[in-house]
């Protein structure tokens, strides 16, 4: 029930992106970890380089509602040149001053393979597809990982999800292996990214 899908083909919002940003000063980056959304993961790689990533949604839910912050501003003007349609509705109509002190490096999926085990396991994303009846579609819904649902209630659902190898083992395989009738298709889930990531996922897991 549980089906890898490829970046390319996930819905709009579910996209992953990650980020590289330097700052010539820490205090964007103090303001922005005070708010930082749930669905987003951040890693410091040095005092004023980190990495930022999630969902295109959750990205343009960061921008929405925290255009008062350097970073949000940043943010925006840099997705604007690299893809406008993303975010162009967030564009606000007096304007922006582009902060001098941030650049922004999106990094490609190969790129983050290159990272190390730990941060690999925070910001390569995997996207999963479910299909099955909608009882046991509520329970893919409960670890509130990124989704699109689709299909009529109270029939067959479909559910796209994307998220991090973590969240998705802590959220989404750990629970369903424990006590869901999903079990079986949790631990193939399980068993596919063994295999894609192997370096992150040991025998204990």
């Amino acid at each position: 029930m549980f089906v890898p899908v490829p970046e390319k083909e996930l819905p709009g919002g579910l996209r992953p992106l990650v980020l590289e940003v330097s700052a010539r000063s820490e205090t964007p980056l103090f303001k922005l970890f005070e708010r930082l959304p749930r669905d987003l993961s951040a890693d410091r790689l040095d005092r004023r380089r980190f990495l930022i990533s999630g969902p295109v949604e959750a990205l343009r839910t960061l921008i929405r509602e925290n255009l008062d912050l350097k970073f949000a501003k940043g943010l925006l003007l840099y997705l604007l040149r690299w893809e406008p349609s993303l975010v162009a509705d967030l564009k606000p109509r007096h304007g922006l001053i582009p902060p001098q002190d941030l650049s922004f490096t999106l990094l490609s999926r190969e790129e983050v393979r290159n990272l190390s085990a730990a941060l690999k396991a925070r910001h390569l994303y995997f996207g999963v597809r479910y299909r099955g009846p909608e009882s046991l579609a509520v329970e893919v819904l409960k670890s509130r990982l990124p989704a699109e649902v689709r299909g009529t209630p109270g029939e067959e659902r479909e559910i796209f999800l994307c998220a991090s190898l973590a969240d998705l083992l802590v959220h989404l395989v750990k629970p369903l292996r424990e006590v869901s009738p999903l079990r079986e298709e949790a631990e193939a889930l399980l068993e596919n990214l063994k295999k894609e990531v192997p370096e992150c996922l040991g025998e204990t897991v």
